[in-house]
């Protein structure tokens, strides 16, 4: 049993488990095979969307969160864009580590409980396909998909972090390094259009399935302190702009 919940744990598990699942729910979805009743011209739309974003990470806090989007639609309901996000507020717990830290391996043994903060901003290549839940057009319908890019965090030390590495280690200069990573981030949203389309109306939710080697710098001397997730939910509503 601990290895199966270590495997559901892992971030390929994720991966797969959410693909599956979003082919498999739009599949039984109520009017899955009207599909016409879906056919859209070609063309173009934009999103904006506020909402936030809640790690996984118990260390952190929820974030307030920002996205634009722009995407082309083709038959069938079928979108191809990209997006663009950003994430701040996401707050780090208060040091609770040694009141000394005595060399560069207690330094970085603390890990993430070092960090005061990780703002986010990302890049994805989102592709995306709709279910329709009804023949009538007018109706809210669902949009599954997933996109892929990068992850770029902006991390931080917390000042009482510091004060230990000055205890222990007077004099010793600690730098955190910013992260780049691979985002993978399947999605799945609610949209009714308004006004024959030209407007929409979004209320979508995002999985971020992120990790990466938080490198902690002392005394110029970068290593790997710990694999950290920077994986998390977002829940965002916003308005698609089609033209």
């Amino acid at each position: 049993m601990k290895k199966l919940s270590q495997s559901c744990r892992s971030p390929l598990f994720l991966a797969v488990f959410c693909m599956v699942a979003m082919s498999l729910s739009g599949c039984l979805a109520p009017g899955y095979n009207a599909r016409e009743a879906m056919l859209f011209e070609d063309k173009m739309h934009s999103e904006i969307k506020l909402g936030s974003f809640s790690p996984t990470s118990s260390h952190f806090t929820s974030g307030t969160g920002v996205a634009l989007r722009m995407g082309y639609e083709y038959e069938y309901g079928m979108h191809f864009g990209f997006e663009y996000g950003v994430v701040t507020d996401v707050d780090g717990a208060a040091y609770t580590g040694p009141a000394s830290l005595t060399n560069p391996f207690a330094i970085r043994d603390v890990a993430e409980g070092a960090l005061s903060g990780a703002d986010r901003r990302s890049f994805t290549i989102n592709f995306d396909w709709d279910v329709p839940l009804s023949e009538n057009t007018g109706m809210p319908y669902l949009r599954y998909g997933f996109g892929v890019g990068g992850l770029y965090t902006d991390l931080s030390l917390s000042s009482g972090y510091l004060a230990a590495v000055q205890s222990g280690s007077p004099g010793a200069v600690v730098e955190v390094t910013d992260q780049l990573m691979f985002l993978f981030r399947p999605a799945a949203s609610l949209r009714w259009d308004l006004f024959d389309g030209a407007l929409g109306f979004v209320a979508e939710a995002q999985y971020d399935i992120a990790s990466h080697p938080l490198v902690i710098d002392v005394d110029a001397d970068g290593d790997n302190a710990d694999t950290l997730d920077y994986g998390g939910l977002g829940v965002y509503v916003g308005l698609d702009y089609s033209f």
